[in-house]
C-alpha cells in the first residue's frame, strides 16, 4: 500500500466512509481510537491506535494520533516520536498539509521538551519559519539551541519572544545569560534585572543574582562608584546564597564575600565566608590565599591579647 492511499483511507475512517467489510488490517482499531479520541479517552486511544500500527504499519495516520493523545498526557518524549514518525512517512503530501503542520509544530516542541532536544531544532525551524510570530516555538526552539550549544542562534529566538510577549520573564534570564558569556555587562544587567523583576521567585533567580553579583564585582573596580557596586555584589551574591546554598558557584560566592567583607575591615564576616568556602573547596584555587588570611588574622588577635 503507498503512502498516499495509507493517507486517503486515514481520511476516510475519520468520516466513516468506508464500509466495516472493507476495512484494510488494522483499520477496525484506527477507528476505534478515532471515537476514543473523540471522548477524550487518551489511553484507550493509544491502545487503540498502537494496535492499528501492529496490524498494519501502511496506517501511519495512527502516528499522528498518537502524537496528540501522548502529547495530552504529557509524555513528551513518546508524542514527539510518533509525530516524528508521521513526518517521515507523510513527506510533502498537500492533501495532508494541515496535519503536518500541526505534527511539525507540536512534535518539535515535544522533542524540545525531552533529554533529545537536537531532534527538534529542525522541525522547529521550519514551523518559525511557516509562522514568524508563533512566540511558543521561537521560545522552545531558543531552549533546545541553548541546550545543544548553539548560543548565539538561541539568543535571536529569545529576542523574538520578547519583542513579541516583553512580559514573558525567563526569554530576558537566557538572553542574558548568553550576554554575560559573551561579557557585555551592562546587556547582561540590564536583562537579568528585568528577569528577576518580573519572576523574582523563578527557578534561575539564583543564577541571575550570581551573574549580577559577580558582573558588579568586576564592574567596581576602578569605578567612581566602586561602593555602589560592591554593595550590589554583596547584595545579589547573598541572595545567591539564601537560594542555591549548595550550588557549584557557592565557593566563588563566599570568596567575594569575604573579600569584599576583609577589605570593608569587617574581619568577622570574611572570617565566616572564608572558613565556608574553605569548608567546600579546601584545595580549591584560592585555598592558600584564604588559608593565609585567616592564619593572619588568627596571629594579629593573640598579638593583641
Amino acid at each position: 500500500m503507498s503512502k498516499w492511499v495509507a493517507v486517503a483511507i486515514m481520511v476516510l475512517l475519520a468520516g466513516g466512509a468506508v464500509a466495516q467489510q472493507q476495512l484494510p488490517a488494522g483499520g477496525k482499531d484506527f477507528k476505534a481510537g478515532l471515537k476514543a479520541l473523540e471522548k477524550k479517552d487518551m489511553d484507550a486511544s493509544i491502545t487503540a491506535f498502537e494496535a492499528a500500527l501492529a496490524a498494519n504499519p501502511d496506517l501511519f495516520g495512527s502516528h499522528y494520533y498518537l502524537g496528540i493523545a501522548y502529547d495530552s498526557k504529557k509524555n513528551y518524549p513518546k508524542s514527539g516520536e510518533n509525530f516524528a514518525k508521521f513526518l517521515e512517512r507523510a513527506g510533502d503530501n498537500a492533501e495532508a498539509a494541515e496535519q503536518i503542520a500541526y505534527a511539525t509544530r507540536r512534535g518539535g516542541i515535544a522533542l524540545a521538551r525531552t533529554k533529545n532536544s537536537a531532534k527538534a531544532i529542525p522541525y522547529l525551524e521550519k514551523a518559525a519559519a511557516a509562522k514568524p510570530n508563533d512566540k511558543e516555538v521561537h521560545y522552545y526552539l531558543g531552549m533546545a539551541l541553548i541546550r545543544n550549544e548553539q548560543e548565539s542562534k538561541a539568543e535571536q529566538h529569545f529576542s523574538k519572544v520578547i519583542q513579541l510577549d516583553p512580559n514573558l520573564p525567563r526569554p530576558y534570564y537566557f538572553v542574558g545569560r548568553v550576554a554575560f558569556n559573551t561579557e557585555d555587562w551592562g546587556e547582561a544587567k540590564r536583562l537579568l534585572s528585568k528577569y528577576l523583576e518580573l519572576k523574582p521567585d523563578d527557578n534561575f533567580a539564583a543564577d541571575a543574582h550570581f551573574m549580577l553579583g559577580s558582573m558588579a564585582v568586576r564592574q567596581a573596580v576602578g569605578a567612581a562608584d566602586a561602593a555602589t557596586q560592591n554593595n550590589s555584589a554583596k547584595m545579589h551574591l547573598t541572595k545567591f546564597l539564601e537560594l542555591k546554598p549548595n550550588a557549584p558557584q557557592a565557593p566563588e560566592a563566599y570568596y567575594i564575600l569575604g573579600s569584599l567583607a576583609a577589605q570593608s575591615e569587617d574581619t568577622a564576616t570574611a572570617t565566616g565566608h572564608f572558613q565556608k568556602y574553605l569548608k567546600l573547596q579546601p584545595q580549591g584555587a584560592q585555598a592558600e590565599e584564604v588559608k593565609q588570611f585567616l592564619a593572619d588574622l588568627s596571629e594579629g588577635e593573640e598579638e593583641g591579647s
